[in-house]
């Protein structure tokens, strides 16, 4: 265990303990702890060197540790007391009026120590010894429970995750032994609460018993931070995304600033080497204290750019994967071996496996169960002993996990778009002069974005001022980064707090609460924003509310409120020239600030005012002599050609339904998406000669650059250019109306997670008015070769079927046709 015992163990403000009176107060607090075998005894206290003494006493008289928020509320504390019914608190002046009404509450015969009373007293010469590892307490073999933790509660109300001497070992014995991180000469610092298994573990466990000793922050201010880095020489640094992502920004806006530095940080990201970074950035490194070796990062996935971000800038940022039922580590990154984005190579004791998607694990770190639920248990931990995290991701070739999203926190849109809102709060978040925090929730169909703005930003603004601003500020310009299923489309400005656990996560299932409690205050819009019902404003918001099953206002935007789509988009177009003569291009809608404004430039400009519902026969119809399409290179069929050889050799390709393809005249093809190759698969049974005629639809977004562009300009492939959203329909139509086919992925965009989601119907409007029979294909097993999160082929068994033609009838609404096709392909 410890070699040195007079070295510093814990650093607290002015006060060095070393070993030595690290274990005379450990044996001092284990007088007053229970003494049984098995006893429970809460810790409610603060961050604070009493803490670990507390708690190692009550190992030391093999007991069971209970530690609890030292912010939580008397019946948070009832809650706990009469679920695992302890006989003992350990707990501070600041709480203790708390712990004595929640024992007078609960009823329970409980011992109130306080911490205070010991903490500083002048302290005997060792007596006895400390059991913990000489008595072979702490093994690989001991299955006694040693903590009850207490689930944070962000899906509901917390259960106590038991967990073993042996489960602790299997952590600790990782990153001591078989990954050397901590040891002896490292110090590590101690900021996060201590009642999560992640501080507690990797701030006060691992660093103690590998001898490396702890300094204490007294606050989790930047000031505090910053002093006791430089103070405590600190090497080991643990974090949770939030704060790194916090200190990264702040960082990198300094950066940003200078034109010398931006040069430089752009250097360091080609160069590539951590010593290099660190020679460029000595002076970040000197105000983190100097000595930081590694910066750790766990309790939730850490945002790719802040994990490359932080590498440019020399610091090493080791990310670990786990959960509480897990002690708490099933992964983490070696040093050198750092990929930002991947959590690393699991435990060596670990096993690993994917079910459906979710990651699940087995192993001597797994907990002993929920403490009192063995039905919420065996629903966790199945027949075979897998954990099932609830986490989604793969294992790449070596082994190493990478996550992809949290099932429980996943938005699933109507339309079959999996969202993962961690992603778009950290961009939303980048708006910091406006945003001081974000969460995205589901509204309906849509995505709504929940803002607590800046304080000094929006002090003098009334709640509708400050939304209409971060509309235009915020909203709109993040919008036109992100592919449509990704724009938000309402929002809800919050003046506090968003509910969090100590650890900053969301508590999610508190959002709506929120909004709904909200609500019954929110102040009322002004003057301005009063419902002016002008003629060409009530004409355009039946359309829209006919159209898209909305409640349309003057003050709504067309994609943040109402989340017109592409189609949408030139559907409007359409119907403003036929009714009111005016010729607006479908692109520039969203350039408006509200429905309003689009209705005066009409009232402007109109030539005359006849209702007409959206005539896409009329639009199809159009002149499109003026518009060039793909042509194609002689090389293009030999290309694709070559490409399937090879996918029959590493996928074993199987092409099933041949005699389905019509063998004269056009059609469209409609297949589901699994995979970025998928462009490439479903025209696997094609011959020659219908594929030279083959033409895909492709948005703008991936094809960009010269290269690429020119590829697709000779390769068949149609943009949809969001500039000009009319014209990429049309020419859609031309290449129909020429007798060429047309491949469309009626999905928009590839799945998330292999399940098939709702179909756009832009391939069946083309059908119906055109009257192009449509091919379906189903195309199974590319989600599991190439999945979104990996640019590399695996070898998985790919299968392209092609299901009988499905022509469009006369009694078809656009709608019924898409559901014919994406049932046919769900069902075959």
């Amino acid at each position: 265990m410890i070699k040195e015992f007079q070295n510093i163990a814990i650093m607290a403000k002015e006060r060095n303990i070393t070993f030595t009176q690290l274990l005379d107060y450990i044996n001092l607090f284990s007088k007053y702890t229970p003494q049984n075998k098995g006893d429970r005894t809460l810790i409610f206290s603060e961050n604070r060197e009493g803490w670990i003494y507390a708690f190692f006493s009550i190992w030391q008289n093999k007991g069971v540790a209970v530690p609890v928020d030292a912010s939580s509320t008397v019946s948070d504390v009832v809650y706990i007391l009469k679920d695992c019914k302890p006989q003992c608190i350990w707990t501070s002046k600041e709480r203790l009026s708390v712990a004595e009404e929640a024992v007078k509450e609960s009823g329970l015969p409980i011992q109130i120590l306080l911490i205070d009373d010991y903490e500083q007293v002048s302290c005997p010469q060792r007596e006895g010894k400390l059991y913990i590892q000489e008595d072979g307490i702490f093994t690989a073999e001991n299955k006694d429970m040693a903590l009850i933790i207490y689930t944070s509660g962000t899906t509901g109300s917390p259960k106590g995750v038991m967990i073993s001497y042996a489960n602790l070992y299997a952590n600790c014995h990782s990153v001591t032994v078989d990954v050397p991180i901590f040891d002896s000469t490292r110090r590590t610092l101690i900021l996060l609460p201590l009642h999560h298994v992640l501080p507690l573990v990797g701030t006060v466990i691992m660093p103690v018993l590998a001898g490396g000793g702890v300094a204490i922050c007294p606050t989790l201010s930047g000031p505090d931070i910053m002093d006791t880095l430089v103070r405590g020489k600190i090497a080991i640094f643990v974090g949770v995304p939030r704060l790194w992502t916090t200190i990264y920004l702040g960082i990198k806006k300094k950066i940003d600033a200078s034109p010398v530095a931006r040069a430089l940080f752009k250097l360091c990201e080609v160069v590539n080497s951590p010593r290099f970074s660190r020679i460029i950035f000595k002076a970040v490194h000197q105000k983190l204290g100097g000595n930081l070796t590694y910066c750790v990062s766990g309790g939730a996935s850490l945002d790719t750019e802040v994990g490359n971000g932080l590498r440019t800038l020399g610091i090493t940022m080791l990310e670990g994967y786990g959960m509480t039922e897990t002690a708490p580590i099933i992964s983490f990154t070696r040093p050198g071996d750092v990929i930002p984005g991947c959590v690393g190579l699991p435990m060596s004791t670990v096993d690993v496996k994917i079910v459906n998607g979710e990651i699940c694990v087995k192993g001597p770190n797994v907990m002993l169960g929920y403490y009192n639920r063995p039905e919420e248990t065996a629903q966790v931990i199945d027949k075979d002993g897998y954990v099932h995290t609830g986490d989604l991701g793969y294992l790449d070739e070596i082994g190493r996990i990478h996550i992809t999203g949290r099932s429980k926190e996943i938005i699933v849109l109507s339309n079959g778009k999996n969202i993962q809102p961690a992603e778009l709060e950290y961009k939303l978040e980048k708006y910091d002069q406006y945003v001081k925090e974000v969460a995205v929730t589901q509204d309906g169909d849509m995505l709504r974005a929940i803002i607590v703005p800046k304080e000094e930003w929006a002090a003098n603004l009334s709640d509708a001022e400050a939304e209409e601003q971060l509309k235009r500020l915020v909203i709109e310009p993040y919008n036109k980064t992100v592919v449509n299923y990704k724009k938000l489309m309402s929002l809800f400005v919050y003046r506090g707090s968003l509910p969090r656990t100590k650890l900053d996560k969301l508590q999610r299932f508190k959002l709506k609460d929120l909004i709904k409690d909200a609500a019954t205050t929110e102040v009322q819009p002004k003057d301005k924003f009063k419902v002016r019902e002008t003629p060409e404003m009530k004409i355009l918001r039946e359309y829209i509310e006919e159209e898209k099953k909305v409640t349309v206002k003057p003050t709504s935007h067309i994609e943040t409120d109402l989340a017109f789509d592409s189609l949408d988009c030139v559907g409007l177009e359409g119907f403003i020239e036929r009714t009111f003569g005016v010729q607006m291009k479908s692109s520039t809608f969203a350039q408006y600030a509200n429905i309003q404004e689009i209705a005066d430039y009409i009232a402007q400009y109109k030539t005359r005012s006849e209702v007409e519902n959206t005539d896409w026969n009329a639009i199809l119809s159009s002149d499109t002599s003026y518009l060039n399409i793909a042509s194609t290179w002689p090389i293009h069929t030999k290309f694709v050609r070559l490409m399937h050889k090879f996918l029959k050799k590493h996928n074993k390709l199987e092409i099933k339904g041949i005699e389905n393809i019509p063998l004269e005249g056009q059609f469209i093809i409609a297949p589901n998406h699994q995979s970025a190759i998928d462009g490439n698969i479903c025209v696997a049974g094609l011959n020659e000669e219908t594929m030279q005629k083959t033409y895909y639809y492709a948005t703008e977004e991936h094809i960009k650059g010269y290269p690429l562009q020119l590829m697709a300009r000779h390769n068949n492939v149609i943009l949809m250019q969001h500039q000009n959203l009319k014209d990429s329909i049309l020419r859609m139509a031309k290449v129909l109306k020429l007798g060429k086919n047309l491949v469309i992925f009626p999905e928009g965009a590839r799945t998330h997670d292999g399940k098939m989601q709702a179909f756009k119907k832009t391939f069946a409007i083309l059908s119906k008015e055109l009257n192009v029979p449509i091919l379906p294909v189903r195309i199974e097993g590319a989600f599991e070769a190439m999945p979104r999160s990996t640019k590399r082929l695996g070898k998985n068994k790919i299968t392209v079927t092609y299901l009988p033609v499905i022509m469009p009838t006369e009694e078809d609404t656009y709608q019924q046709l898409s559901d014919k096709v994406r049932d046919a392909i769900a069902n075959s």
